[in-house]
């Protein structure tokens, strides 16, 4: 009996360590299985991180892009496309205003395009100096000519006179004779002085067209020159004052000048960054007009023109090529004037532009052609508008020149009429109503989405007057 129990006890022994093996093993296996779960997982959560900073560093990418190509982070890829596309039409379209081809061009080719269009320039103007080579060639070739037929009609005219000495010797017993002969001959010498004074009033005509072609392509080859020195302006100016407060949001500045310096509210000016000194070569970076004159040296502005990237801070200088503090600028202007781009006349605007802001107009050309004013050194600049033609006005283009030759005759800087307004910071009415209605509002919900984000709003520095 107790054998048998024995035996049982070592079966159940048996059995019993078995079931351990077993749920050892089974434990095992479900380890195993549950760590390679678990490292998966950990894998994709690291390759879904990584997913997801490449597309950050791709949208970044290309915010930046859109930056450095003239663009801000919010443009849409349709608004790129659709300014690329316009860059190519204005500047790669060919001379017969036929589009290129966009897909074909880049930002990168653009300037390739434009290089290969001055170099064709170059070679019309070398086109241009070989025909006139040409002409001052044909020129001589028929002076020569001319001078050999007058040297041949004073030879048939010397021989002619011969002729009677010779005839009247011979023939003196013969007077009636003689007469006869010499009616002959002094028929000839006039027949022969005809053709002589023909062909000497034929060449002064031909030498007159001749100058005539001569000096229309002499102005084309002026005009080519002043085009390529148009592309490099040479005006230096310094600022007229600062921006001691901004306040981005109400699109409102107060800034440094007053009723003391002999500013007026609606004058305009162009802000440049702090610390602008030389304002050579440098776009603005907004536009002000101002408002309220406030004290001597403080008066309140809008903001009419601004970058969103780029707000308009305290320190900031603003300058107007119109105005100087404490005196009265006097300005020159010639030419076609088209301020709005609506081919029509804007001489007046221009005016009202420079004497609401304080300038003086010291000499233009009036409808007749005729020059009303004078250029004298005091003058700041003449504005140059384009340039009239023998068909457009035959009496502007008389004034044209004779202004530009008087402005470097008393050392006047010219400049165009488009850089004048820039630097003088207006903004048309239209542009004004479109900032206003259309763009104020995705201003002021990207102002929020800042402020959302934590960005603090621009309070007056310590040092500010208000």
């Amino acid at each position: 009996m107790a054998a048998r129990d024995n035996q049982g006890l070592q079966i159940s022994v048996i059995l019993l360590v078995m079931m351990v093996v077993g749920l050892g093993i089974t434990t095992g296996v479900f380890y195993n299985a549950n760590l390679k779960a678990q490292t998966d997982a950990k894998d994709a959560n690291t390759r879904a991180q990584s997913e997801s900073s490449k597309a950050r560093e791709y949208l970044l990418e290309r915010n930046r892009l859109k930056v450095i190509i003239g663009h801000t982070e919010e443009t849409t890829m349709e608004e790129v496309e659709t300014q690329f596309t316009s860059d190519v039409n204005s500047f790669v379209a060919d001379e017969n205003g036929t589009a290129p081809d966009a897909q074909a061009l880049n930002y990168r080719k653009i300037p390739v395009e434009l290089r290969n269009k001055y170099s064709t320039l170059e070679q019309q103007l070398a086109s241009a100096r070989e025909t006139v080579n040409a002409l001052q060639a044909e020129r001589d070739t028929i002076r020569q000519t001319a001078d050999a037929n007058v040297a041949k009609a004073i030879s048939e005219k010397n021989s002619a006179e011969d002729r009677l000495q010779k005839l009247t010797a011979e023939y003196n017993t013969s007077r009636q004779a003689l007469q006869d002969d010499q009616k002959k001959v002094l028929a000839s010498k006039q027949a022969i002085e005809g053709q002589v004074a023909q062909v000497t009033a034929k060449f002064s005509q031909e030498k007159k067209v001749m100058e005539k072609e001569k000096g229309d392509l002499q102005k084309l080859v002026d005009g080519l020159k002043k085009v390529t020195q148009d592309l490099q302006p040479k005006i230096t100016d310094r600022p007229d004052g600062k921006v001691v407060w901004s306040n981005q949001r109400e699109q409102t500045v107060w800034i440094n000048l007053g009723s003391q310096d002999l500013l007026r509210p609606q004058m305009t000016f162009s802000v440049y960054p702090v610390g602008q000194e030389n304002l050579a070569g440098i776009d603005p970076k907004a536009t002000i007009e101002v408002t309220k004159i406030h004290d001597r040296h403080q008066a309140e502005a809008r903001i009419t023109n601004f970058d969103i990237s780029n707000p308009v801070m305290p320190g900031d200088t603003i300058f107007t090529p119109t105005w100087t503090p404490g005196h009265p600028e006097k300005f020159a202007i010639v030419g076609f004037i088209d301020i709005d781009g609506d081919d029509k006349d804007d001489s007046e605007m221009l005016r009202g532009i420079i004497e609401t802001a304080g300038g003086v107009v010291a000499a233009y050309v009036d409808e007749t052609g005729s020059i009303k004013g004078a250029l004298t050194p005091d003058i700041r600049y003449l504005i140059l508008g384009e340039r009239p033609t023998e068909k457009t006005s035959e009496g502007g283009l008389a004034a044209y020149s004779q202004m530009n030759e008087a402005a470097r005759a008393n050392g006047i800087q010219a400049i165009r009429v488009d850089q004048f307004i820039d630097w003088a910071g207006y903004v048309g009415a239209e542009e004004l109503v479109r900032l206003n209605a259309a763009s104020k509002l995705e201003e002021l919900e990207a102002q929020a989405e800042k402020e959302k984000a934590g960005f603090q709003k621009r309070r007056p520095s310590g040092n500010s007057a208000f």
